[in-house]
């Protein structure tokens, strides 16, 4: 199979970051925070903290993913804020029910990324990752 002469190289991955010592890893370990953070809501903060505090001296790529770890904190504390001051109408409970799902699939993309050593992208904004 031949390559597109105009297509542009693609970056060379990283080694991935995923290891099976998960407190060895620290963006993996506040991926894994984040979902926990579903069922016992002070883990989220925990992955904030640890997130903003080892994003400093972070290589490029775990800078990312800290980057991208703290985007998706605030921006979904926003969402759960406005689904509960809108909870008292049908639309608060579908907002609350986006978050979880927008959530959901941003650990899972930053998990994927960080298993082929990929960083995340710079500016998502509020895209799914």
């Amino acid at each position: 199979m031949m390559s597109d002469p105009n297509r542009p190289p693609s970056p060379p991955a990283q080694p991935p970051l995923i290891s099976g010592d998960i407190f060895a890893n620290i963006p993996q370990l506040v991926y894994l925070l984040y979902l926990l953070g579903f069922v016992f809501h002070p883990a989220a903060l925990v992955g904030l903290v640890l997130a903003f505090v080892n994003r400093d001296g972070a290589s490029p790529l775990e800078r990312s993913h800290y980057d991208f770890q703290i985007s998706t904190f605030w921006r979904g504390l926003i969402m759960v804020v406005v689904g509960i001051v809108a909870a008292f109408v049908v639309i608060g409970w579908l907002i609350l029910l986006f978050w979880a799902v927008w959530t959901i699939v941003r650990c899972i993309r930053g998990l994927t990324n960080l298993s082929r050593g990929l960083p995340m992208a710079a500016d998502l904004g509020w895209k799914f990752g």
